[in-house]
């Protein structure tokens, strides 16, 4: 569980000359980094691997980095006008964070660094929070924002294609935050979220995640009504009406609430959603008066980019944006990498990537990739490395999720765990669940024996959709560069 108030924040220097980033390669603390040189600070930064995106990322923004956790990366930084932000992957006895503390630096944790440098400056505080959703919905508002010539400042957690990284320092009016309910630094075991002091807040969906932080729902639950209290009464918030927990929470709001919905019973209410020609098409209506908010065409597709494209329609809409920026914006977003992106295609063999791994992310992305290729047999390639999808608490839901596949690859245990073998998932047991369902489900190893299976085995017409939190060992390219030679060799 985490820790029921934020921690007094100690004091600091309002104008710091520069920031060293503990953690810097992550996908938050990079995309802080990126801020902060857009700012005008100099940004250096430590981590124990640096790859691709955010490798290339932090060079492109000229962020100094080095390898591992060495005091002396702090040689040569004065404590005086440096600030160390400290990344949630480091503990208290990460040596560089211990020889910052000694040495008299201010350390920050990246929510504290966001908030005091970024968002209290802005007018609006869009935060997207939610189990799933926050990155696409955060990059769709962004998308509309942009198209309507508002420049908004973002910080969400993907790679948004529009701006080649996850950050961007726009105008003061509005700053769009992936809010997430993950814990800040071991200092300050709070969750992100309660930093960021929105006074826009959409709340889309909320289950059981985070399993390595959180014992179950109700201590979620209970994180999200601090926020909605936090908030006071003159902020704004967006829920999902189908949701019953988020109905749960906004109960406890004393601001005004707005609610969307699919179903037919919100403030707002999606209609004549179709999947169809590999994108999605719906209206969004405004109840209280019966006009349209949005007629929306999308390159994406899914249940859930429905929730998503529905709710950065009506959250644009009450902040004076026009149906037509709302329509042109939606139409022309560029997406994020990991979010059913298109990695390629060889021998006729289409190739996804995707970030899900939550139970019920993976089940929509199989059912969004379904709706594309409704005639395709899909290939689900599932790595289980994420803190949540390799504990056993999700054993049943998995076979459900993966069951409109066609045929199934997960991939070994994370080899570097240290949970008891009673808290593991049994990868072995989904498999032979999926099989007795008549899936055919299988288990390899590794990542390259994964890709010279599929190799071997794709035919064209087939759709490989590999999923997981992290980079899979790099899985998808390899597949598309295999194909390629087999292709050449074959020519």
């Amino acid at each position: 569980m985490t820790a029921s108030e934020k921690r007094k924040c100690p004091e600091f220097l309002e104008h710091p000359k520069r920031f060293h980033l503990l953690g810097c390669c992550g996908t938050g603390m990079g995309a802080l980094g990126v801020l902060l040189c857009e700012a005008g600070y100099e940004v250096s930064g430590s981590d124990t691997g640096f790859y691709p995106p955010m490798s290339d990322i932090l060079a492109r923004s000229g962020i100094r980095t080095m390898q591992g956790w060495e005091p002396s990366h702090l040689d040569g930084l004065d404590p005086a006008d440096t600030i160390v932000v400290v990344g949630n992957f480091c503990r208290r006895t990460n040596e560089e964070c211990i020889a910052a503390m000694e040495r008299g630096f201010v350390t920050l944790s990246q929510p504290e660094t966001l908030y005091h440098f970024f968002l209290k400056s802005h007018e609006k505080r869009i935060v997207i929070s939610g189990t799933h959703g926050k990155t696409t919905t955060s990059s769709l508002i962004a998308s509309i924002l942009s198209a309507a010539g508002r420049d908004p400042s973002v910080f969400i957690g993907g790679e948004v294609l529009a701006y080649g990284c996850g950050a961007h320092l726009g105008n003061r009016d509005f700053f769009i935050v992936d809010g997430d309910e993950y814990d800040t630094a071991w200092f300050d075991k709070v969750p992100k979220f309660w930093h960021y002091a929105p006074n826009v807040l959409c709340i889309n969906n909320i289950e059981f995640d985070h399993a390595d932080i959180y014992n179950d729902l109700e201590e979620i639950i209970g994180v999200f009504e601090k926020l909605v209290r936090d908030m006071g009464p003159n902020g704004i918030i967006f829920y999902n009406a189908d949701s019953e927990n988020v109905c749960r929470v906004v109960r406890s709001a004393s601001c005004p609430c707005i609610s969307f919905s699919l179903q037919g019973h919100g403030d707002y209410v999606a209609e004549n959603v179709e999947m169809k020609d590999g994108g999605l098409f719906l209206d969004v209506r405004n109840t209280s008066d019966n006009s349209v908010v949005a007629h929306i065409s999308s390159p994406m597709t899914g249940i859930h980019n429905a929730y998503n494209l529905t709710a950065a329609s009506v959250i644009t809409s009450r902040l004076g944006i026009e149906h037509t920026d709302i329509e042109r914006g939606l139409a022309g977003y560029k997406g994020v990498k990991k979010r059913q992106e298109l990695i390629g295609v060889a021998q006729g063999v289409t190739i996804y990537d995707d970030f899900a791994h939550h139970p019920t992310a993976v089940r929509e992305t199989v059912r969004a990739i379904r709706a594309r290729h409704p005639n395709a047999r899909i290939w689900g390639i599932f790595e289980m490395k994420s803190n949540t999808s390799r504990r056993a608490v999700f054993q049943h839901e998995y076979p459900v999720a993966l069951a409109e596949c066609n045929e199934v690859i997960l991939s070994a245990p994370w080899k570097k765990d240290d949970l008891p073998p009673e808290q593991l998932i049994n990868i072995p047991r989904i498999v032979e669940d999926l099989n007795a369902h008549n899936v055919h489900a299988q288990m390899i190893a590794e990542v390259d024996d994964i890709v010279n299976w599929l190799a071997d085995h794709c035919e064209p017409g087939d759709v490989v959709l590999g999923m997981s939190g992290s980079a899979f060992g790099g899985l998808h390219r390899k597949l598309l560069n295999a194909l390629n030679a087999k292709t050449v060799v074959s020519g």
